[in-house]
């Protein structure tokens, strides 16, 4: 991948993943395109067996802090742009109000690895603000 328009290339092309798919561990990346794949903190994300459209899903880094409480859904991405995407929706209870625009946008490129978007929305109007991946860990 050698830069933003590959990344949207590679995105488009990739597999709506199923809530049921999504349980455990996974690590997360930032994808630029340009440089390797940079994890921060030790980010993982954790999908529990009740995530599934109802709630219970977090983000953990440098092994216990958690931050960012999310639901899942699948379901037109708010970018608008015909995809159809798995939501990691943060717009709960408790998470600050600073996060609560964020959803991260996934599609499988291939098995226990996806490609995902975080997209802002705010005011009615919706932004790509980076790709990452999500890699599933050995348990």
């Amino acid at each position: 991948m050698k830069d933003s328009w590959s990344l949207k290339k590679v995105f488009a092309t990739g597999a709506t993943p199923t809530p049921a798919e999504m349980r455990g561990h996974f690590a997360v990346r930032l994808v630029t395109g340009l440089l390797p794949e940079v994890r921060f903190f030790g980010h993982r994300k954790f999908f529990p067996e009740s995530v599934e459209y109802s709630g219970g899903g977090y983000n953990e880094f440098l092994g216990s802090l958690r931050v960012g409480d999310f639901r899942i859904e699948v379901g037109p991405s708010v970018l608008g742009d015909g995809e159809n995407i798995l939501r990691i929706n943060y717009n709960r209870p408790g998470n600050p109000f600073w996060l609560r625009p964020l959803n991260d946008e996934l599609k499988r490129i291939r098995e226990g690895y996806y490609l995902g978007r975080g997209v802002y929305a705010l005011g009615g109007r919706a932004f790509k603000v980076m790709y990452f991946s999500l890699e599933r860990l050995a348990e």
